[in-house]
């Protein structure tokens, strides 16, 4: 077996200077090392800086950075989307962008740590508060009535003080000798943790998936490996995010599933090629 392709994403947000975030999302892959940066106030989440980095790609033909002055002021928040598009948009083929929306939702998952700044005067108004915004949005979510460990209870009442959020995902692709590929992926952050694995063939069609989760806030998130056999027979590296989200459950799916799997249907893409 042949090692193809590796990628590599890490993500943190810790405290600086006492009333600011500092984001960052880091990738280092068989062909790429970049890096998003945001620097957000603590309180309000209105960016302050926000720079993008990319110090190693195929042929050196994206490397560069830029300061984006236009995002000054946003919010990193769940409304950030339209103007990361708007600002970095396709630059160096997406990657700066896609780089900064992890940064962005890095800070949303921090929001757990600094509740109370935020202005939610308990753990439990803030539990409360995400059962509202977030409602049938994800499994969890979208079972409420079942769920028997809210968010404050699976995070704990361990108060963080510098470091508030951190993120790793991981893929690898392998050839076998006849041919095939298999393609593993895990990942892990301060609240979650799951891996999948998936076998395809010379032309990236799933053949075999599985998978699981190892930590969720609660034992309905686990039931999201049920999905995985849906992706047999799909060559998924000709679907778009939005279409694994679908497959894989929809609102009463994962997120953080469909992340993996995303990740995963890029790597075999390089692969492949």
């Amino acid at each position: 077996m042949e090692v193809l392709y590796q990628s590599n994403y890490f993500s943190t947000v810790k405290i600086i200077h006492s009333d600011e975030l500092l984001a960052e999302s880091t990738l280092i892959s068989t062909d790429f090392e970049a890096i998003g940066q945001l620097v957000t106030d603590l309180k309000s989440f209105k960016i302050k800086k926000a720079r993008w980095d990319i110090y190693r790609s195929p042929d050196g033909s994206m490397n560069g950075s830029k300061e984006l002055p236009e995002l000054i002021g946003v919010e990193a928040y769940f409304s950030a989307g339209g103007s990361l598009r708007r600002v970095a948009g396709e630059d160096a083929g997406g990657l700066p962008r896609e780089l900064l929306a992890e940064c962005v939702k890095g800070i949303i998952q921090a929001e757990t740590f600094i509740f109370d700044v935020r202005g939610y005067p308990s753990p439990g108004a803030y539990d409360d508060y995400w059962d509202k915004i977030y409602l049938n949005a994800c499994r969890y979510y979208s079972n409420l009535e079942r769920v028997v460990r809210r968010w404050s209870d699976h995070v704990g009442d361990y108060k963080r003080e510098r470091n508030l959020f951190n993120r790793y995902m991981s893929c690898r692709v392998c050839r076998h000798d006849d041919g095939g590929l298999t393609a593993s992926g895990c990942f892990s952050d301060s609240f979650h943790e799951l891996g999948v694995h998936a076998d395809f063939n010379g032309e990236g069609i799933v053949v075999a998936c599985a998978g699981n989760f190892l930590r969720a806030p609660d034992q309905v998130c686990f039931e999201n490996r049920e999905h995985l056999c849906k992706l047999i027979g799909k060559k998924i590296t000709c679907i778009e995010k939005k279409e694994i989200g679908e497959l894989v459950g929809g609102p009463k799916g994962c997120n953080h599933l469909v992340d993996i799997i995303y990740g995963l249907s890029k790597a075999v893409t390089v692969a492949l090629e």
